[in-house]
C-alpha cells in the first residue's frame, strides 16, 4: 500500500467501551467500572463511565484522573475527531482494614 494513499478504517464502540474502562481501572480508588457507554456520532466519540469507588477517596480528584487517562487512551489510540467523557461515582466500596 502506498503510504500516500487515503485509507479509512473505523473502531467500533465496543473497543471503544475496552479502552476507556481499562484506562480507568487503572485509576488508584477505583474498584471497578459497573458500566460503560460509547456512540460516535459525527466523528465525536461519546462515553460515559459509571464508576465504584473506594470510601475515603477524593472523588472529585479520582473522576478528573478516570477522565484523563480514557481520552489520553482513545485520543493515541483511535484518534477521533472529538472526545466527550464522562464520569459517575455510582457507588462506594468500604474495604477491610488491611
Amino acid at each position: 500500500m502506498d503510504e500516500n494513499q487515503d485509507f479509512a478504517y473505523a473502531v467500533s464502540e465496543k473497543a471503544l467501551r475496552n479502552i476507556a474502562e481499562t484506562a480507568g481501572r487503572q485509576v488508584s480508588g477505583v474498584i471497578t467500572i459497573r458500566s460503560c457507554s460509547a456512540a460516535v456520532t459525527g466523528g465525536v466519540v461519546h462515553i460515559h463511565l459509571a464508576v465504584r469507588a473506594r470510601y475515603g477517596s477524593d472523588l472529585h480528584g479520582l473522576a478528573l484522573e478516570v477522565q484523563r487517562r480514557a481520552s489520553e487512551a482513545i485520543d493515541s489510540m483511535a484518534e477521533p475527531a472529538g472526545l466527550d467523557i464522562s464520569v459517575t461515582i455510582e457507588d462506594l466500596a468500604v474495604l477491610p482494614a488491611e
